[in-house]
């Protein structure tokens, strides 16, 4: 696998979304300088932006991808548009991954499919696919039929690649008005539940060998649905492990009972896994899923954002523990590094400087990024997901 780090560009300068962009832009691009690596070593991409309503997000979505093409000329990378504040009243903050190996042993290739940019990583070993942004061009569809073109998109890219749902290893859901509850066949279903249930369906055709992805699913004030993903097919060599929290039933498992909607209508479980190890020769990494205050398949009283924040915290340390990832089977040395990045979801604007405080004092000295955004559950304050290795 190419090695690969992540970094958060927030602005500094600049009045308008578009003046804060070129400011992220700026600081991508002396970073890229500073480590001799070029723009095509960029393997997706996520811009987070502040916008009141579709329209708005629309038209901030097309300014700044003129920005992107002017900027990168004929290979931008594969973007997502997520409509989630930064912190601190900006407009747009900016998060990329980039692969720093620069063995001339790997091929990074940027391909189209249709509408859909993704990259491929390509050695003897491994086959890597990044791909960002995989949307509806109709944010005035429901919430099924976004997210069933959503993935549609996203099995072509897979199938396109020799892959199919069982080689995803990192998956992200962004949904609009996650929380909300609207009437689909004349029952009540939350629109997460209708994205599990598409998701459910989606994935019946792969056998997930691996376990499930790590993944996110997490609420956007505008946008619609938007699947971001990375998946490795392994020539040789890689062993991939699903990680199970011993305090948490694993979420494909959830009962009906913290499922919401109406209880005589179909309700999927969220399809994904605690973490996923990725391991050989050279790289060994750890996606930590997005992980909230949950003990067991249940949400814990405190409802203080200070308490949630330290439970989630715990639970990620449990997760990616030595004795843990031993206990799943991954050969680990002695020490397990920290989170080398995370990102943190809060449901209120006014508690993110708590979360980032206590973040702080766990996490020191790590790109870090925090988002307004509703959670899974309407109890849930905080989400916290990271990149760890060892």
């Amino acid at each position: 696998m190419i090695k690969k780090r992540c970094f958060v560009f927030t602005p500094t300068d600049g009045g308008t979304v578009e003046e804060q962009f070129v400011d992220c832009i700026t600081k991508l691009s002396g970073k890229l300088i500073s480590l001799n690596i070029e723009f095509r070593n960029i393997l997706k991409q996520t811009v987070f932006i502040k916008a009141e309503n579709n329209a708005e997000y629309t038209l901030i979505k097309k300014r700044l991808d003129q920005i992107l093409n002017d900027s990168f000329d004929s290979a931008v990378p594969p973007t997502a548009f997520v409509g989630q504040s930064p912190d601190k009243n900006k407009h747009v903050a900016f998060e990329v991954i980039i692969a720093v190996d620069q063995s001339p042993d790997y091929q990074i290739q940027h391909k189209r499919l249709g509408n859909s940019t993704y990259v491929v990583v390509k050695n003897a070993d491994v086959h890597e696919v990044y791909a960002a942004g995989l949307t509806s061009s109709d944010l005035s569809e429901g919430t099924a039929d976004q997210a069933n073109k959503a993935f549609s998109q996203m099995k072509a890219i897979l199938e396109n690649e020799g892959l199919d749902f069982s080689d995803i290893v990192r998956q992200w859901n962004y949904i609009e008005n996650i929380l909300g509850v609207t009437s689909e066949n004349q029952k009540l279903k939350q629109n997460y539940q209708i994205f599990n249930n598409v998701r459910t369906n989606h994935y019946k055709t792969s056998s997930f060998r691996n376990g499930y992805p790590a993944a996110t699913g997490i609420g956007m004030k505008v946008g619609g649905i938007v699947l971001d993903f990375i998946a490795v097919s392994s020539v040789k060599d890689i062993t991939i492990h699903p990680i199970k929290n011993p305090h948490q039933v694993d979420a494909h498992q959830y009962s009906e009972e913290v499922l919401v909607g109406d209880n005589s209508a179909s309700k999927a479980s969220p399809k994904f896994e605690r973490a996923k190890v990725l391991a050989n020769h050279s790289v060994n990494e750890i996606y930590i899923s997005g992980t909230a205050a949950i003990l067991g398949q249940k949400t814990i009283e405190q409802q203080a954002i200070a308490d949630q924040t330290l439970i989630t915290i715990q639970n990620i340390n449990d997760l990616i523990s030595f004795s843990n990832l031993k206990a799943n089977g991954v050969s680990v040395p002695n020490n397990i590094e920290a989170p080398s990045y995370l990102r943190a979801y809060v449901k209120n604007m006014r508690d993110i400087p708590k979360v980032r405080k206590i973040c702080n004092e766990y996490f020191k000295d790590i790109p870090a990024l925090y988002l307004v955004s509703d959670i899974c559950r309407d109890n849930l304050a905080v989400e916290i997901e990271a990149l760890a290795g060892f």
